[in-house]
């Protein structure tokens, strides 16, 4: 059984909360940090779009300017000795060579072949090649027959065709239809290294990339004091919000303690009083032979003294405990009364020392608020016959559970209430200082009540999840689920 619930004494006060705000808004350098960090991430990414964007459209031109090399070769430069008479062995063949090795080949252009109808090569810079026949592609068969712009593609060094040009490595072949003075169509093919290709992928990479991206990371410095600023706006507010916060727990808790001692030195003392008057009276009247105005008068002090107790347990509940000087254990079971009072049996189980000073502040006020939490739970809404409050002290940490054989509740349903903390708050916050927290009920035919665990580290840091758990339980609320 909880031993009697406890009222303040007349000259103490109970301990208050935080007279300073923690905040437990993220730190300006943090905020500039993340913001810095996602600034180069940005960077980083746009750039690798950037860069594939620019290779791209580098490869294009150098392709398309390969084409039209191609196709100035075909017209300008080899025209005029590209005759029928070209086409067999003979001193128009030498001549077409001739101009051929000294105006197409070069560092750029390795290999040059000219084709007819047939697919057969009747000239090429490589003799072994001329007189070979292969079948033509439709593409290659289009642009021999109809003309158009140069067709670019990268050689395929495992057809036959290409098998003497695997020398020089990775190759980029363009074509163009052309005809002899004659009237015969031929398709005019050159091969380009493509490490020139390359290379003038990265002149133009990097004659571009550095100021777009010199631009980009310019941008993200001029934002970083902007966003240093709006940090230290968005800190200063949080603090001010704060301040408020406490000065309103402040005045909340003052008014409480107001409240509780008026009804403990007002009404429940002059109650108290009548109740004795009362039992006066019914001895007296008892002493008188008067048995009926005896019963009456004795049931009547009976309830009264049942309504004290009420009123003592609601004294309990409204004003803060003097948790750290009573200890947890003993304002647990201040608790419990409350629970034996509205006729739900309470059983308060004690391993360890949980007396007064024994646990951090912070994990104390933490712990006897998910008690207070959960006991007002079982009062308001599980309509439980009987209760057990557990607490527990290891070497490293303490536990709390809290049991009832009441009604239960689906957690994922339970709405918070306007003015509550709720258990999804004592949640967060047990989170904050490294704990456990965790709520089973089950509703329904099989329903096994509500069981409330929590498990802290005893050894929990002390700072801004510390000082808010010491405002909440300074800060009495209607508990909800």
């Amino acid at each position: 059984m909880p031993r009697p619930s406890r009222q303040p004494p007349a000259g103490r006060t109970p301990s208050s909360p935080p007279s300073t705000p923690s905040s437990s808004a993220p730190s300006g350098v943090r905020v500039v940090a993340l913001f810095v960090t996602a600034a180069v991430l940005a960077v980083a990414a746009l750039g690798a779009v950037l860069v594939a964007v620019q290779h791209r459209a580098a490869v294009t031109e150098a392709v398309r300017d390969a084409r039209t090399l191609t196709s100035l070769q075909a017209r300008d430069v080899v025209a005029d000795v590209l005759t029928d008479d070209a086409l067999v062995p003979g001193p128009a063949r030498d001549a077409l060579d001739e101009r051929v090795r000294s105006r197409v080949l070069g560092s750029q252009v390795v290999r040059v072949k000219v084709w007819d109808g047939s697919g057969t090569i009747v000239y090429s810079d490589d003799p072994d090649l001329v007189g070979r026949t292969f079948e033509l592609p439709e593409d290659e068969l289009a642009a021999l027959r109809g003309g158009g712009p140069p067709v670019a593609e990268v050689s395929d060094l495992e057809e036959a065709e290409n098998a003497e040009e695997q020398q020089f490595g990775r190759l980029l072949q363009v074509y163009v239809g052309t005809t002899t003075p004659g009237g015969t169509p031929l398709l005019f093919e050159t091969y380009h290294r493509y490490d020139a290709i390359d290379a003038a992928t990265s002149r133009s990479l990097r004659s571009s990339l550095p100021p777009l991206l010199g631009g980009l990371v310019l941008l993200c410095v001029l934002q970083v004091p902007l966003a240093w600023s709006l940090a230290r706006r968005l800190r200063a507010a949080h603090e001010g919000r704060e301040a408020l916060l406490v000065q309103a727990l402040h005045a909340s808790d003052r008014e409480r303690r107001r409240i509780a001692a008026d009804l403990h030195d007002g009404v429940v003392q002059g109650l108290s009083g009548t109740a004795l008057s009362l039992s006066a009276a019914a001895s007296a009247a008892r002493g008188r032979g008067d048995e009926g105005s005896a019963e009456v008068l004795g049931r009547t002090a009976v309830d009264l003294r049942r309504w004290v107790r009420e009123l003592r347990t609601l004294v309990v509940t409204v004003t803060p405990p003097a948790l750290h000087e009573q200890g947890l254990a003993a304002s647990c079971e201040d608790l419990a009364a409350v629970l034996e009072v509205r006729g739900c049996a309470a059983q308060v189980v004690v391993e360890g020392d949980l007396g007064p000073g024994a646990l951090p502040l912070a994990v104390e006020a933490l712990v006897f608020r998910t008690a207070q939490e959960a006991v007002r739970n079982v009062v308001k809404h599980a309509g439980a016959g009987s209760a057990r409050i557990a607490l527990a002290r290891a070497e490293a940490e303490v536990r709390l559970e809290v049991l009832d054989d009441g009604r239960g509740f689906d957690a994922g349903d339970a709405p918070r209430r306007r003015g509550s903390v709720g258990l999804e708050l004592l949640a967060s916050l047990a989170g904050e200082q490294g704990g456990r927290f965790e709520v089973v009920s089950r509703t329904g035919p099989a329903r096994s009540g509500t069981r409330v665990r929590l498990a802290l580290p005893v050894a929990a840091q002390d700072g801004a999840a510390g000082a808010r758990s010491r405002r909440l339980a300074a800060a009495g609320g209607g508990g909800s689920r």
